[in-house]
Order: C-alpha cells, then sequence, then structure tokens
C-alpha cells in the first residue's frame, strides 16, 4: 500500500483547493442587444462588460440576425477587447438596405476573470 507523508498528502490538497478556485474565479456574461438602425453598409457595435474587479478574457457572439435568419446579411466586421473591462463586437450591414427598427438583434458574450492581488 502506497504512504504518503503528510506534508505531500496537503500539497496535494491545496493544489486541488487552488485549482478549484482559479476555476470558479471565471464567468460568462452575456447581453442581447436590439440593434439600431443600421444604413446599407453601415455598423453598429454592441459591448458588454465585466463588473467589480473582473477582467475581459475572451469574448464572442450570437448574430440573432432577423434579415435573413442565421445566414442574413448582418455580418461580424470584429469581435475585440475594447478595454480591459469590455469585450465589443461589430456588425455591419451587408443588405444593400437600411435595417429596420427593432429589425435585427446580436448577443455579445465576455468571460470574465477575477483579478487575484
Amino acid at each position: 500500500m502506497l504512504n504518503l507523508s503528510k506534508t505531500f498528502k496537503m500539497s496535494i490538497i491545496a493544489a486541488a483547493t487552488s485549482f478549484a478556485t482559479q476555476a470558479g474565479a471565471h464567468n460568462v456574461k452575456s447581453e442581447t442587444s436590439t440593434l439600431p438602425v443600421i444604413p446599407a453598409g453601415g455598423s453598429a457595435e454592441v459591448t458588454v462588460s465585466c463588473h467589480g474587479h473582473h477582467y475581459a478574457i475572451s469574448g464572442g457572439y450570437a448574430n440573432n440576425d432577423q434579415l435573413r435568419g442565421a445566414l442574413g446579411p448582418l455580418e461580424v466586421t470584429a469581435s475585440y477587447p475594447k478595454s480591459t473591462k469590455t469585450w465589443a463586437v461589430e456588425f455591419t450591414n451587408t443588405s444593400g438596405r437600411p435595417t429596420g427598427a427593432q429589425e435585427a438583434n446580436a448577443t455579445v458574450f465576455v468571460m470574465c476573470g477575477h483579478h487575484r492581488w
């Protein structure tokens, strides 16, 4: 039978606790926004921010474009960290006509990490 020293057992427990704490320090926040009227060839930016002592690690989007379904004329032309706390996604209207009021919406996601100092 394997006999582990008390110190070694405590280091395994400490490492597991540290890993669990680190994994729990992240969360995903999302916001769904109705896009404004976007002229043909124009763009609109949607942002979502982390709160408190959290910072943006990564982000993404769901294009809920209602113009022509998932393959519609709203294209994502940028997805980037706008600041240390904010993720931004830019949607460009490639339909050849302005979008109507409340015709399209999008969901933007940000993964937030917690400062450890």
